[in-house]
């Protein structure tokens, strides 16, 4: 394989990279998003189930099953601890540009490019398994936000029955 072959196959691995992990850096951005939507969303919900079963148990003291309504209010609140979970600052994982400019300033291209792609590769998998734990605590909150809402609707439902 001739030099020229070498730089340019080189280059399209160091893309190939340098974009999966501006990948992962906007999945983690979308997932922090998401879950500051889920924790704001059961945080409201919350609120209102509250507010709910404060109000029925006041203006409706005869109603049997009116703590019930207690059930829903801790899963919105455990559905919010949940995406505040998801939403936790953790560092990103980069290069120190000055470190690698002090390393790297008198070498060669492709020196430089041979010692990167592997390093930004480490790093990007680091990210991605940082955004893994980040789903799963925003699946485990969307989840019970849904469970929340469905406990609130069918308790709702039964005490209308009865």
């Amino acid at each position: 394989m001739s030099s020229n072959e070498e730089r340019n196959r080189d280059r399209l691995i160091y893309k190939i990279i340098v974009d999966r992990f501006e990948q992962e850096w906007k999945r983690t951005n979308d997932l922090d998003s998401k879950a500051s939507n889920v924790t704001g969303f059961a945080g409201l919900l919350a609120t209102l189930s509250g507010g709910i079963t404060a109000g029925i148990a006041e203006i409706l003291p005869q109603m049997h099953y009116k703590y019930l309504f207690v059930i829903p209010l801790i899963v919105f609140v455990l559905s919010a601890v949940f995406g505040l979970l998801a939403y936790w600052l953790t560092s990103f994982s980069a290069i120190n540009p000055d470190a690698l400019i002090r390393e790297y300033r008198d070498r060669t291209e492709m020196e430089v490019l041979r010692r990167f792609v592997p390093t930004i590769s480490i790093l990007t998998m680091d990210n991605f398994q940082r955004n893994q734990r980040k789903v799963r605590w925003l699946y485990i909150a969307f989840l019970l936000l849904v469970l929340a809402i469905g406990l609130f609707f069918v308790i709702t439902i039964v005490n209308m029955m009865w």
